[in-house]
């Protein structure tokens, strides 16, 4: 009896795995299709493998002369066990290094035309253009400002 509790035990952990998978998937989705962020607003898949990366806002409006801002990055891809972004070439400086979902906000240092790479690094490939999965070019400007 104790064995036929301990299946339905794992079974159940499992599904409630499964079940939290589907419903990030989902959400991750929604948030994709129909967050109203701009077609400029997202990068472009370099690879085969689906993979995104966005800032938002982008443009980053900037009214205090430095011409420097501040943006929220997110990526998601399938496939990789560890990516990393990076700054202005695949290995360019390290900004974030995660599981294949992520999000981080910059500091005050994002400049106009500023290129953020995500790379594959699962099993220590190196930072290569053939390793980039997607990348997303971020725009400042002082639109609007008075």
């Amino acid at each position: 009896m104790a064995a036929k509790e301990m299946v339905r035990s794992l079974i159940a952990k499992q599904m409630v795995r499964h079940c939290a998978l589907l419903v990030l998937t989902g959400s991750l989705l929604t948030i994709a299709g129909c967050s109203g962020v701009k077609t400029s607003d997202r990068g472009s898949a370099t690879k085969g493998e689906p993979a995104t990366i966005t800032a938002v806002p982008n443009p980053i409006r900037v009214c205090d002369g430095t011409g420097l801002g501040v943006t929220k990055l997110s990526w998601t891809s399938v496939g990789p066990d560890i990516v990393e972004v990076h700054v202005s070439s695949p290995d360019g400086e390290l900004f974030a290094r995660t599981i294949p979902t992520g999000t981080s906000e910059t500091a005050k240092w994002v400049a106009d035309g500023m290129t953020f790479f995500l790379q594959d690094v699962s099993g220590g490939k190196p930072l290569t253009p053939e390793n980039t999965l997607a990348t997303v070019a971020v725009k400042v400007n002082n639109a609007g400002c008075q």
